[in-house]
């Protein structure tokens, strides 16, 4: 057994991509939400249940965690290797998910023969799990079981 768990690449993979397509532009709305617009708190209790949740603080939390994500977002994908001898994992990534260019663009970026140019890709949102893992969990660990025999 190496010194990392061994990982589910193709699922990790996926989750990569949900986050960028799915989760990531919910993040930027949400980080941008104008403070203005969270109303004042109500201290008229007639007709309420009691509750002692407080939502505009909620609503504060929620967005300074978005604001957090989306620049540890861009921060981990500034810190990326790029260039010909680093696989352009930067360009690939800033390219398809953050600019939303999808992968022409990216390919003619890198200047990569298709099949070189999907082999990075894949390295590249590998590469990203594993730096943003200490803000979000991407990561799919395979479990080894001395019964099954993986």
């Amino acid at each position: 057994m190496g010194l990392f768990p061994e990982l589910d690449e193709d699922q990790t993979i996926k989750n990569v991509k949900y986050y960028f397509e799915h989760e990531f532009p919910r993040l930027k709305v949400r980080s941008h939400m104008n403070i203005a617009s969270i109303q004042s708190p109500s201290f008229d209790t007639v007709g309420t249940s009691g509750t002692t949740r407080n939502t505009q603080e909620d609503k504060i939390m929620g967005q300074l965690w978005a604001t957090d994500l989306v620049k540890a977002t861009y921060k981990m994908v500034e810190r990326m290797p790029d260039g010909p001898d680093n696989h352009y994992f930067k360009t690939i990534i800033k390219y398809c998910f953050l600019y939303g260019k999808g992968n022409t663009v990216a390919l003619e970026q890198t200047g990569y023969e298709s099949s070189r140019y999907f082999e990075c890709k894949r390295m590249a949102m590998l590469y990203f799990a594993d730096s943003f893992s200490d803000y979000y969990d991407m990561e799919v660990n395979v479990m080894k079981n001395e019964n099954s025999g993986v």
